[in-house]
């Protein structure tokens, strides 16, 4: 049987270390795309679209002249960050704290409290469901006479990635919220254990989703606390590494690893209909044999 599992391991791999498609030189290098984000995100500031705090901690990764990587800070501060780095990048691509490239802070939702129906879900840890992706069924509905603690920020959005931060055997899963999930109802709010990564428009919000997919074993394994709660702290995630190519090779990138999705889902249901099928035959050669109809009788032998 083909292990697709970890063959979509192995696309992820590819894919994060640029690898996986072919590099365009006429491509804006991803240094220019972060620095224009950095300052967007300062224009946002001063328009009143985004808080002090949510950019004060955003920080400039950079190759200095000797081949080691630096980090500038938003005090003009600079560190050597060269045994951080886990991988080289291709010429074009470059590292970037997650917390520097989204719009709204990394942090979980609010404690809700349930109604028996309303018009807003509460996206919970068992929506996340380790092998389909994203299910809403298994929602409940907040109780509307605490919208008001909610703004508007606090609402999920499509494309937000959402990563499991408390609890056991679900922590560390990461999902990303499609169109389909707000319907019919059409407002969800994260619970207290789910953390919320919202990128900026020019990062494509599914290459993050893949990078981060790429990084669950980690994620899985990287809970502090006791063993029956353990937790992801939000400035854990906010720090995590992340490796940016330029914005049309992310695009290329989602659609390549999108469409080897689709081709191992094909196997997966064959190798599915295979084994069934050998199952099956299993079952009924048992059945022949103990009803003396596998092999031909021979009258000479002993009663």
């Amino acid at each position: 049987m083909i292990d697709t599992a970890a063959l979509r391991e192995k696309v992820l791999d590819l894919a994060i270390r640029g690898k996986l498609v072919p590099q365009d030189p006429n491509d804006e290098p991803a240094s220019v795309l972060l620095e224009r984000i950095h300052e967007q995100k300062l224009q946002m500031v001063r328009d009143g679209k985004l808080k002090a705090k949510d950019v004060k901690d955003d920080t400039i990764i950079f190759k200095g002249d000797d081949n080691c990587y630096y980090e500038k800070y938003s005090d003009g501060s600079v560190k050597n960050i060269q045994d951080e780095i886990p991988f080289d990048l291709p010429e074009g691509w470059a590292w970037s704290r997650l917390k520097s490239i989204v719009i709204k802070e990394i942090k979980r939702g609010k404690a809700p409290i349930y109604a028996d129906k309303s018009s807003v879900l509460v996206f919970a840890q068992k929506c996340n469901v380790k092998h389909c992706g994203i299910n809403m069924q298994l929602a409940k509905y907040l109780n509307e006479a605490v919208l008001k603690k909610y703004t508007a920020e606090d609402f999920l959005f499509i494309d937000d990635v959402i990563i499991n931060s408390t609890g056991t055997g679900t922590l560390g899963r990461v999902g990303i919220l499609s169109k389909e999930c707000f319907y019919p109802v059409a407002k969800i709010v994260p619970d207290t254990h789910i953390t919320v990564v919202r990128t900026h428009k020019e990062i494509v919000s599914s290459y993050i989703f893949f990078m981060l997919k790429h990084m669950q074993p980690k994620l899985e394994i990287s809970g502090e606390g006791s063993t029956n709660q353990k937790e992801l702290r939000p400035d854990y995630i906010k720090n995590l590494l992340c490796p940016i190519p330029p914005i049309g090779e992310q695009l290329k990138i989602v659609d390549v690893i999108t469409e080897s999705n689709e081709a191992l889902k094909v196997i997966d249901t064959k190798e599915f209909e295979i084994s069934d099928a050998i199952a099956s035959l299993k079952s009924k050669i048992l059945e022949l044999a103990i009803q003396g109809k596998l092999v031909p009788q021979d009258e000479n032998d002993e009663p």
